[in-house]
């Protein structure tokens, strides 16, 4: 398979990409610990109910090994990047039937069947509250705002 970028970088070049290769890594850094940390918020949320608190240390037995393999920084470099061949550059949707059914498990299986319940909550099938008005207040205000201004004690003939 022949490489993804054929062309020789000048020095600019190489600066230009050595800098946003180094943007990236940080932005990259900065949602690989967001994802951690929700990872974490729910596996710890899984030891509330009643059941885990039997199996409570179990489940950290099964879950820290995993957990320990997600620190550390990307192992990505601009040398990776570069070696890209353009076989990795096709896009294929992950909705699509080719990649459904190399992804089919027997999870799917049992998730997927049977028809799911129509719960509604479409925007057309809700009501909109009705305000609630108070009738007017008598003698107050001035006419209902329809004031002339400069056409006062003028009367038509």
């Amino acid at each position: 398979m022949a490489p993804l970028m054929k062309s020789i970088l000048t020095s600019e070049q190489w600066k230009a990409l050595e800098k946003i290769h180094g943007v990236l890594l940080a932005e990259y850094q900065f949602r690989r610990c967001m994802m951690i940390t929700r990872f974490d918020v729910t596996v710890k949320s899984f030891h509330w109910s009643e059941r885990a608190k039997d199996r409570g240390a179990a489940m950290s037995k099964a879950f820290q090994p995993l957990r320990k393999s997600l620190q550390g920084d990307s192992q990505v470099t601009l040398a990776h990047l570069l070696a890209a061949r353009e076989n990795i550059s096709c896009i294929i949707k992950t909705s699509s039937g080719s990649s459904r059914d190399k992804t089919s498990c027997a999870i799917n299986k049992v998730l997927m069947t049977g028809s799911v319940p129509d719960r509604g909550g479409r925007p057309n099938e809700i009501e909109p509250p009705m305000p609630t008005w108070e009738k007017r207040r008598e003698g107050g205000g001035d006419g209902g705002g329809h004031r002339r201004w400069g056409k006062k004690g003028k009367k038509k003939k």
